[in-house]
């Protein structure tokens, strides 16, 4: 009986078969270790601008919905007979309704310059929102969002 043995494999570091020199051992664990950082703290950057960017685009939502809220009143006020700026001063509720990403209670909406000429009010409207880096982006840890508008009507 003829019994054949399996053929010797060798093995080698790399695909090709040669080894590395002995200088060269554990590059690649120090060039990813200066590297993987640096890719990190840009990935981790990016979200944060990603994220504040999306809480921008919230607070113009607000700014949006607090603009027809005020345009809504004044209508009422001159529907009802009384004069277009008859309540539309000081803080303003309910803006934050359409957009349920930001927290009501953090969310300021001020009316103020109420102002009609010609049969055209004015109200100009300001919005602001505390935003809190989770990574220090640029050195900077909180930064409010404002935005203002000025809402028309006749």
């Amino acid at each position: 009986m003829n019994a054949t043995r399996p053929a010797q494999v060798t093995k080698s570091p790399q695909a090709g078969g040669r080894r590395r020199p002995l200088g060269r051992r554990g590059a690649t664990t120090v060039e990813f270790a200066l590297i993987g950082g640096l890719v990190v703290m840009l990935l981790l950057g990016c979200l944060e601008i990603g994220r504040y960017l999306f809480t921008a685009e919230a607070v113009r939502s607000a700014t949006a919905e607090a603009v027809r809220l005020v345009t809504l009143r004044g209508s009422q006020n001159l529907n009802a007979g009384s004069a277009a700026c008859t309540n539309l001063t000081g803080a303003l509720s309910g803006a934050a309704a359409k957009t349920p990403y930001l927290t009501p209670a953090s969310l300021s909406v001020t009316m103020s310059g109420c102002a009609s000429q010609a049969g055209v009010t004015t109200v100009a409207i300001s919005v602001q929102y505390p935003f809190t880096f989770i990574v220090d982006v640029f050195g900077a840890r909180s930064r409010p969002i404002r935005e203002t508008a000025q809402a028309l009507f006749n």
